[in-house]
């Protein structure tokens, strides 16, 4: 509960009065920190909510009647549309920008092949991204710029590399391996850094950052153990994913400074495991994370410290929060749990408004300011009248 404190007025032309918030007493409401919403599953098998831009448009991933199909919200999170084909019968959505242009993954008229694509306005005519000169391409993340990121075959399909496509979904540009045959790209700021996966000599994935448009990739090490994964990355450079503990004993979420320096260990909910997913441009990192009672629960890090996100909604609404997916700059935070009734739902939390003071405590400040103001006008120095 927030306290006002007025420790004392000195006044010079009377004597000490002291103002205690014992005389007026200051009173907010308790409230949950988000809104939960249940964004049901159109009455498919399962329902995960990819992404959200900042006027809280969603991106979803449906299973109904066999296959999988991308839908878009309109702003918070409501008037759902689905979203078209390359031709084939299955699409995913996995990011989206501002007006509403997301990006995906879809099967062509073969359904046999699959390309990453980025789609017009509100989820206008998807576009194909082509390959690095191979068969596929698969798209997870895009930034303002229509600048795209995945990862795509090469030339005789001899391997599989991150990409980052030009604006608006543009040409394709290899960005290589640490030495193996196969990267992702999944995250991509506004610099055109691009947050990711690449395997090794050594055949393990390691987290890597690139620089400025997909330039040299940076390797973001472990924990101690043996692979790291990155999936988000915000304006400065921050990062999240996880990292392998030492003898590869638990994966841990991390956090990094910005520009990739001194990845942090952001630590569990009291179980083992745990993953980073999102992050925003304030440093909110999202995923998913073993609990002490042996369950997996999404989480929210802020200010240094990892909380359940089940315990920021309010009580009674039958949902469980499992995996946390994407938080956008507004804080509107999307992943997928399971309803009342079992099944796997997508959900869209929205950030409840700041407290405000009850009617009583507003009157009180309001007398508290009135003091002031006449404490303040007994206080101006008397000018003799002119003569």
């Amino acid at each position: 509960m927030n306290t006002f404190r007025l420790n004392f007025i000195r006044l010079s032309l009377f004597p000490l009065t002291v103002l205690t918030v014992g005389i007026f007493p200051m009173q907010t409401h308790a409230a949950p920190a988000y809104t939960l919403m249940n964004l049901g599953t159109f009455g498919g098998s399962f329902d995960f909510g990819m992404g959200v831009n900042n006027s809280g448009q969603v991106v979803r991933q449906v299973l109904t009647g066999g296959s999988t199909r991308a839908f878009l919200s309109g702003p918070n999170g409501t008037g759902f549309q689905e979203i078209g084909t390359l031709g084939g019968a299955s699409s995913s959505g996995n990011g989206v920008i501002a007006g509403g242009q997301l990006v995906g993954t879809s099967f062509l008229a073969d359904n046999a092949t699959q390309h990453a694509f980025l789609s017009g306005p509100n989820g206008g005519v998807l576009k194909d991204l082509g390959t690095l000169g191979g068969t596929a391409s698969h798209g997870y993340g895009v930034n303002d710029s229509g600048q795209v990121v995945g990862d795509a075959d090469t030339s005789g399909n001899l391997a599989t590399h991150a990409f980052l496509s030009a604006a608006g979904g543009g040409v394709l540009k290899d960005l290589g391996t640490f030495g193996g045959t196969s990267s992702t790209g999944y995250s991509v700021n506004s610099s055109g850094r691009v947050a990711g996966i690449a395997l090794n000599t050594s055949h393990f994935y390691h987290a890597f950052l690139s620089d400025v448009n997909g330039g040299v990739l940076t390797d973001l090490g472990t924990f101690g153990g043996t692979s790291s994964y990155a999936r988000g990355v915000n304006f400065s450079g921050q990062v999240a994913g996880d990292a392998n503990t030492a003898n590869n004993a638990a994966s841990h979420a991390f956090i990094t400074g910005a520009n990739g320096s001194a990845i942090h260990d952001i630590g569990t909910l009291g179980g083992t495991n745990s993953g980073g997913f999102g992050i925003n441009d304030s440093g909110q990192v999202v995923g998913q994370s073993d609990t002490a009672g042996g369950g997996v629960d999404a989480f929210i890090f802020a200010n240094g410290v990892m909380t359940d996100l089940n315990t920021l909604v309010a009580p009674g609404s039958g949902f469980t929060l499992s995996s946390a997916r994407g938080i956008s700059n507004s804080g509107d935070i999307v992943g997928y749990g399971f309803g009342s009734s079992g099944e796997l739902d997508a959900f869209l939390l929205t950030p409840t408004a700041p407290a405000v003071p009850e009617a009583s405590s507003m009157i009180s400040l309001g007398l508290l300011l009135g003091l002031g103001v006449f404490i303040l006008a007994m206080r101006r120095p008397r000018h003799p009248q002119a003569r």
